[in-house]
């Protein structure tokens, strides 16, 4: 099978953190709180066009109702990136909202995590 190809020298290096499921936060006392966060695993090393930051640019093709601020484009429709994972690309780290494959490519809606983490029960 023949794939069309991002040039290299387009693509850059991200880090990507397959999520691990949940575990409970502790209080004080060492008890569990009820509160579930994220565990994510290993981070893996991956090469793909991450855009600049989004403004109107194809809207539909994620649907109206997804809020992103990068689109990461790959080469590879079968990547192993799902929409629990998380992506770290320049020190910063994003929310993997939509993952989309297509015949030849991958298009992935990122949105750039704040440093409040405070919307999933994380500390910053």
């Amino acid at each position: 099978m023949r794939r069309m190809k991002l040039l290299r020298r387009n693509t850059k290096e991200f880090e990507y953190l397959p999520n691990d499921g949940s575990e409970t936060d502790l209080d004080s006392q060492g008890r569990h709180t009820g509160n579930f966060r994220p565990v994510y695993g290993d981070p893996v090393i991956m090469r793909g066009n991450i855009s600049t930051p989004i403004g109107q640019t194809s809207l539909e093709f994620f649907g109206k109702d997804i809020r992103y601020t990068h689109v990461l484009v790959m080469d590879d429709p079968e990547s192993p990136i799902e929409e629990t994972g998380r992506i770290r690309w320049k020190g910063d780290e994003y929310d993997i909202k939509a993952v989309r494959p297509s015949l030849n490519a991958m298009s992935v809606a990122l949105q750039k995590r704040t440093k409040n983490h405070a919307e999933d029960g994380e500390k910053p």
